[in-house]
């Protein structure tokens, strides 16, 4: 199952925040929660937490100073239902509920079959020369898993994570794009981004992205029009009900959920133009690889440290 807050009103309207069966997702205005809502200055820090076991929803107040009120009623912990409203600050969101609908977008259920198993594996990077430009041990060997002969790596991260990334983006001068067009920018806020090897975007996003949930890294031989045009079209899917929905595929614990459980052709279909996608894994010492191959997508755990 997949519960959507729909916010309807105050300054993220519009807004989907996605919680996925047997995830919590805590909600609040600065960088400590699991989705920051700058723009809600009504908001604490940690407001109120979504927890989702895959036959329920729950939202519980985090000591929130200004209360959390589930249709119109202040709650430590309430378990909620569709279309049920939550005011925490200055946003009232509706909660939907629905199952997980085909990654896709059709809307139609995933196929209830055995999948085939996964191929899993454990990559072992080979000793890092010594560091420069001040990475340590760890992210010498992150480097050195990412950038391979032959492929562009690019990157996908979410300007929701941390307020600061699209003042990096300028700043870094490399090309990147926002992940939707600007008609729909409201949306959603990641961009993909090129990176060369030498660029100084990577230095800020090892150093400080790796490990926080700013989104994902992939490998394509094609350009970064090629793959932004490609991952835009997963951007928006339906719901069972047709509803229109925002699918944070971008997020590392999504891709960490979704990524194995793929049937091969929907596998395939997700990968695109891209030969291999790197996420950070729960522990920032490790990196999880994801890459084709016949059938469901080879991974391969990367231990950094």
């Amino acid at each position: 199952m997949v519960v959507i807050l729909e916010a309807v009103s105050g300054p993220v309207l519009g807004r989907r925040i996605e919680v996925r069966g047997g995830s919590i997702v805590r909600i609040g205005r600065t960088g400590k929660s699991d989705y920051p809502i700058i723009e809600d200055g009504y908001l604490s820090g940690l407001h109120f937490a979504v927890e989702c076991d895959g036959t329920q929803c729950r939202v519980r107040d985090l000591g929130s100073s200004n209360g959390t009120f589930v249709n119109g009623s202040r709650v430590t912990e309430q378990v909620v239902q569709d279309g049920d409203s939550v005011v925490a600050g200055g946003s009232t969101f509706v909660i939907h509920v629905d199952l997980l609908p085909s990654i896709t977008g059709v809307g139609t259920l995933r196929s209830v079959t055995a999948p085939t198993p996964l191929a899993v594996a454990t990559k072992v990077m080979p000793e890092p020369a010594p560091q420069t430009g001040g990475y340590s041990p760890a992210e010498t060997a992150l480097l050195t898993a990412l950038y391979g002969p032959g492929e562009e790596v690019f990157a996908v991260v979410d300007a929701a994570r941390d307020s600061r990334i699209p003042a990096f983006l300028d700043a870094a001068g490399e090309l990147y794009t926002p992940l939707q067009s600007p008609e729909d920018s409201s949306k959603s806020a990641a961009f993909v981004v090129a990176l060369p090897a030498d660029s100084r975007l990577v230095h800020v996003l090892i150093k400080d992205g790796w490990g926080r949930g700013w989104g994902f890294y992939g490998t394509s031989r094609a350009g970064l029009e090629i793959v932004r045009a490609h991952f835009t079209s997963f951007v928006s899917l339906q719901t069972l009900s047709g509803a229109a929905m925002t699918f944070r595929f971008w997020d590392p614990r999504v891709l960490r959920a979704i990524l194995p459980a793929m049937p091969a052709g929907e596998a395939d279909a997700f990968f695109g133009p891209c030969e291999r996608i790197v996420v950070e894994a729960e522990k920032p010492a490790m990196a999880l690889e994801f890459s084709r191959s016949p059938g469901r997508p080879r991974q391969q755990t990367i231990v950094l440290a």
